[in-house]
């Protein structure tokens, strides 16, 4: 319930942040033909192309998250970070901190950990990390690390530790790790999908909107040069 409040709220801040922006867009187009004539529909696109696209944001979102597997959720927040070895880092938006290792191999046991994920990091096909939720604790209020673990997708394994020195001590440097929720995979098949997803959400909409000025630009210079044309005759 809770979420798809929150999930409202955010759909209507953000349309009526794109109706304010096309608003600001049509009244900054109106004033760049002041005293001219005006090209009216092209000042109208220019006032469109905000909310137009905040149409087509939410769509694509939508399109992805069905037809891309493993595709994080725009609009609750849930992830599905694919892993070395076929595993993945999984969890819910409203509760991160009860992330957890799965597989998406039928042939591998998922990984037995200690308790839920609360930060990582990715080095190869090593990935180190601090539990949040111990297993014998699950339910209870708990802040901060509760442990360390080295996981090796490559054999499935989980080494436990107590403290970050000897983490750091197994894996050879000094392991900085994000939030389960700030994860992002570093295969280089998500990396590319990232990349594709990231031009297919913001491109055709910069696209749009580079162009809408190129014609208001050209449209006002154009302008200026037949005002000087008349003058002159």
């Amino acid at each position: 319930m809770f979420e798809m409040i929150g999930l409202l709220f955010s759909l209507f801040f953000l349309f009526g942040l794109s109706i304010v922006l096309g608003l600001l867009c049509g009244v900054a187009a109106w004033l760049l033909f002041l005293g001219r004539h005006r090209p009216k529909a092209l000042i109208a696109t220019a006032a469109l192309i905000p909310p137009l696209s905040a149409v087509y944001l939410v769509l694509t979102a939508i399109v992805l998250a069905i037809f891309v597997p493993n595709q994080p959720d725009e609009f609750f927040g849930d992830f599905a970070e694919p892993l070395p070895n076929g595993y993945l880092l999984k969890g819910l938006g409203k509760m991160p901190d009860y992330a957890y290792f799965d597989t998406s191999n039928p042939s591998k046991l998922q990984p037995r950990t200690l308790g839920s994920v609360l930060r990582l990091e990715q080095d190869g096909p090593m990935v180190f990390g601090a539990y949040g939720h111990l297993n014998r604790d699950f339910g209870k209020l708990m802040t901060g690390d509760q442990g360390y673990f080295a996981f090796d997708t490559r054999t499935g394994q989980v080494q436990n530790f107590d403290t970050l020195q000897k983490l750091n001590a197994l894996a050879g440097h000094t392991v900085h790790m994000v939030e389960s929720q700030y994860f992002r995979s570093q295969e280089p098949e998500r990396i590319f999908l990232r990349r594709t997803e990231n031009l297919i959400f913001f491109g055709p909409p910069s696209a749009a909107t580079l162009l809408c000025f190129i014609l208001l630009v050209r449209f006002r210079l154009r302008g200026s040069t037949s005002v000087r044309n008349r003058s002159r005759r």
